[in-house]
């Protein structure tokens, strides 16, 4: 996590170097066109942070937080006229799924049930998952308002379990496994609203991520928090 946030501070630097500098080099109205067409390209157009809402298919134990970061990499956009834009980008997203203090995800990412009276508050158990997805999406914009509506394709790297536990007198253990029962490939559909740059999304996800029988239930309709940075 130390080094996603030292990445994500890097990456944030070089977009508003970027976005100053061509405020510098070019005027308001200077656009980079071709015939009757604008062409955009963006590095880090936008990040958010969202919340998993939780369903009755979840499991019980399922009550802590759940949450999702997201942070666009690079965004190429068409702007046929200056109300609208279609945008192809490419996205780096983590979802995390919590347990609470009575249980801990398995290696197949099963929940278990642990006995962890003993343990502290600093204890936890987290199940990560690790998506690039290409979200192609339009943009309706008025001013400093604007709506984007979209789809994305997702591939998923192989899921994380991460586990740690600590007693009251200090003892600590660590397990980091990984969980391979993954669907590589997946799909959302997704909204935002946004004034000068802040705004709020919707995202929903129609399948489930774990495959099997006994694959647990994680939720697919997330809100949350969006910055746009390259605005």
């Amino acid at each position: 996590m130390k080094k996603l946030f030292l990445a994500l501070v890097v990456l944030l630097a070089v977009s508003f170097s970027m976005q100053a500098q061509r405020k510098v080099e070019f005027s308001e109205d200077a656009d980079l066109e071709f015939g009757n067409k604008v062409f955009v390209v963006e590095p880090i157009s936008y990040l958010g942070y969202g919340y998993h809402l939780k369903s009755k298919e979840m499991a019980p134990e399922q009550n802590a937080f759940n949450s999702e970061f997201f942070v666009n990499i690079m965004e190429l956009g068409i702007r046929p006229a200056k109300s609208f834009m279609i945008a192809l980008g490419v996205d780096y997203d983590l979802d995390q799924y919590r347990l609470d203090n009575g249980h801990v995800w398995g290696a197949d990412a099963r929940i278990q049930s642990l006995a962890r009276a003993d343990l502290s508050k600093k204890s936890y158990s987290r199940l990560n998952v690790h998506t690039f997805a290409i979200p192609l999406s339009l943009e309706f914009r008025a001013g400093k308002s604007a709506v984007r509506i979209g789809a994305a394709g997702e591939y998923n790297l192989p899921a994380v379990v991460k586990t740690k536990g600590v007693t009251e007198d200090g003892f600590t253990t660590k397990v980091k496994e990984k969980v391979l029962d993954v669907k590589q490939f997946n799909y959302n559909v997704f909204a935002s609203l946004s004034y000068g740059g802040l705004g709020v999304y919707a995202r929903y996800s129609p399948s489930q991520i774990f495959v099997g029988d006994n694959a647990p239930v994680v939720q697919t309709f997330t809100v949350g928090a969006v910055i746009g940075l390259g605005m």
